[in-house]
């Protein structure tokens, strides 16, 4: 007996899934994954098992990752001391080169790698492939910018043979010198320029926070102006996320999710169920 209910508790589910299965076959889902949801073997393995899902359904993938943990640790070693402003990092001549380092070269192909291996066919890319993102510097950080266009053609001909890109989050500028970007902002332009509909954050918090420090005060669901309202008072963290939500409603992403990356199957969850987690923002 037992048996059988657990066997209609999984039908149950996969019949609530359905209609999120049609909804979103054929449709452009942009995940942005934070530096420590890599971090963790066994999260990023769920992970990857969850991007897998959605691309076998139909769904096309694009993913973002940033790798600010591992680019502060290697900066510390280096002897530079990481430095923040409203949530961008600081970085000089000597930063970015470990910036490159560390997103090109390490965890680029582990994470392409990773999802090769639970079944998708991944891309690995940086900004600076095939002129895929342009920035401008921003002034006073140094070598950091500010994402000006994006090759959506490129990532819609991969997406259309049926290939994941996987973008880590450099860019150069119209001279050729290669700036960093964060990883937030990169994914907030990038689901805006492909009309994404919807664009994913997978972060190490519950989700957005009125009050920070306050866990009765989690938001499940806001609109895009009120989102606004509410920037001035969150965590330089949350700042540049928030902001870059905000962008990308406005550029035509029909919904932006931000999610704790540490919950297992948080990806499935929002996207296949009705109660879904975390915070949804809507134009």
């Amino acid at each position: 007996m037992n048996t059988h209910a657990g066997a209609g508790a999984k039908a149950q589910i996969l019949v609530e899934a359905l209609p999120y299965i049609r909804t979103y076959r054929g449709q452009t889902v942009v995940v942005k994954i934070g530096g420590e949801a890599l971090d963790d073997e066994r999260l990023a393995r769920l992970v990857a098992e969850d991007m897998a899902l959605l691309a076998l359904v139909g769904v096309r993938l694009v993913v973002v990752h940033g790798g600010g943990p591992q680019v502060s640790a290697a900066m510390s070693a280096a002897g530079i001391e990481p430095r923040f402003v409203e949530g961008l990092r600081v970085t000089d001549s000597d930063a970015i080169e470990i910036v490159g380092q560390i997103l090109i070269g390490s965890i680029n192909p582990k994470l392409v790698a990773r999802l090769a291996s639970a079944g998708l066919a991944p891309v690995g890319l940086s900004g600076a492939d095939a002129s895929l993102l342009v920035a401008d510097p921003l002034e006073g950080l140094g070598r950091v910018g500010q994402i000006v266009s994006v090759a959506s053609d490129v990532l819609n001909s991969l997406l259309s043979d049926g290939y994941t890109p996987v973008i880590a989050s450099v860019a150069p500028d119209a001279g050729g010198q290669l700036l960093n970007v964060n990883a937030d902002v990169a994914a907030g332009a990038i689901a805006g320029a492909l009309g994404a509909a919807k664009l994913v954050y997978l972060t190490n918090v519950e989700g957005l926070y009125r009050d920070l420090g306050d866990s009765d005060s989690l938001v499940s669901e806001l609109k895009s102006a009120e989102l606004t309202s509410l920037l001035p008072g969150l965590s330089e963290g949350m700042r540049p996320k928030a902001a870059s939500a905000v962008d990308a409603l406005a550029s035509g992403v029909q919904k932006v999710h931000i999610l704790d990356g540490r919950v297992p199957h948080a990806l499935l969850l929002e996207v296949f169920t009705d109660e879904g987690v975390g915070t949804q923002v809507l134009p």
